[in-house]
């Protein structure tokens, strides 16, 4: 028996989309040398209150699974699909950014070996490009997703399900401090891929895969939760944004080289306090969303459009945004950050959907190679 649409997914996944460019760009634009302080203070509160992008898409992901796969899963015929229409199209942009940096750089090519290994290793760094380590980061909870269903399962009574996620909950906290107090390192160099690259090591974001699956599990529930509890998650929200304003503030107030990047980095995601805001944002915007959903209107038509074409739209931004960003920033100056944002933020936003659409109709395989099937 087919199962029941979630209406909220797809306004979800438009959301985290445009948050993902929208951090995306402030990273390009508020990094510009000359801002004001009180333009970064801005620039850089707003950052806190989008940081539920990626923890978003990852809730999003745990969602979906445990809400169509809450009974025996085929393991070969669930890695066959996800293999075709998530990690193809990860390798084919890899391998486009991988040209298309070597093209900016003006680098010489070399052999064809050389390159095929360079491909390798940034495929399974995801180096290719600023944005793909997200996908070095899902993609396990793909292949490891027959384990995550041992661990909580509709076989066993709410409440022994809720204590595992609450559980994980405080273990990936712990791992998070741990991460954030430069505790979890190794003088090994053959350790180094580790490592180097634990911000995109699924451990350090396993908790919101498993909240997702929970509400997959229990998602009348968890909407009854949400409706209960978020007047009360928006005035903690609040209180948690006043704490990142204040220390934002005081940090620009002292700090004269990049201070974009000292203080973009108070609202790091892989951070105890903010695992605490993002969760009370996940909240707010599952009401947001649920109330979206509700519309028909033509915003919230596009914002489905945007929901529908997200996975694609994420593998395009990045180039997307590089030439919208590098356009804006050289004629449009004069008009100052905070429009410059706005106008890069919605030319990126709208020319990754148009390129998104425009691959997934070609008459072929290579739409779905490109952009995975819509």
């Amino acid at each position: 028996m087919r199962k029941a649409k979630l209406e909220e997914i797809e306004i979800l996944r438009g959301i985290a989309f445009l948050a993902v460019v929208m951090q995306h760009t402030i990273a390009g634009i508020f990094y510009q040398p000359g801002l004001s302080p009180m333009a970064l203070n801005v620039g850089t509160t707003l950052l806190g209150l989008i940081r539920f992008a990626v923890p978003l898409f990852v809730f999003i992901t745990g969602v979906v699974l445990f809400y169509n796969y809450d009974a025996k899963v085929n393991y070969k015929d669930f890695l066959r699909k996800r293999f075709k229409q998530v990690i193809i199209p990860y390798l084919a942009w890899t391998v486009f950014y991988y040209a298309w940096v070597g093209f900016l750089s003006g680098v010489e090519a070399t052999s064809t070996w050389n390159q095929l290994a360079d491909v390798i290793q940034l495929a399974f760094t995801g180096k290719a490009s600023y944005h793909l380590w997200f996908m070095v980061m899902i993609i396990p909870f793909y292949v490891l997703f027959p384990l995550c269903k041992l661990l909580i399962s509709k076989n066993r009574k709410w409440p022994i399900n809720l204590a595992v996620v609450a559980t994980i909950f405080v273990m990936n906290m712990l791992l998070v401090y741990a991460l954030s107090k430069g505790m979890i390192t190794s003088d090994n160099p053959n350790l180094g891929f580790i490592f180097n690259y634990l911000d995109r090591n699924f451990l350090f974001w396993i908790f919101y895969f498993m909240l997702g699956g929970l509400v997959g599990l229990y998602y009348d529930r968890w909407k009854t939760f949400v409706h209960k509890t978020w007047v009360f998650s928006l005035l903690l929200l609040g209180i948690c944004m006043y704490y990142i304003c204040v220390k934002i503030f005081r940090i620009n107030e002292g700090v004269t080289d990049n201070p974009y990047l000292f203080s973009a980095n108070v609202t790091a995601p892989l951070k105890p306090f903010m695992m605490v805001t993002i969760l009370l944002l996940l909240v707010m915007v599952f009401y947001l969303a649920e109330k979206i959903a509700a519309n028909r209107s033509r915003p919230a038509n596009l914002l489905r459009t945007f929901g529908k074409y997200s996975f694609g739209a994420y593998l395009i931004h990045a180039f997307a945004l590089n030439i919208v960003n590098n356009l804006v920033i050289s004629y449009l100056g004069v008009l100052g950050a905070f429009a410059q944002t706005i106008i890069s933020f919605v030319l990126c936003s709208l020319l990754s959907l148009i390129l998104c659409v425009g691959i997934s109709r070609v008459k072929s395989s290579f739409g779905e190679v490109l952009v995975g099937r819509v």
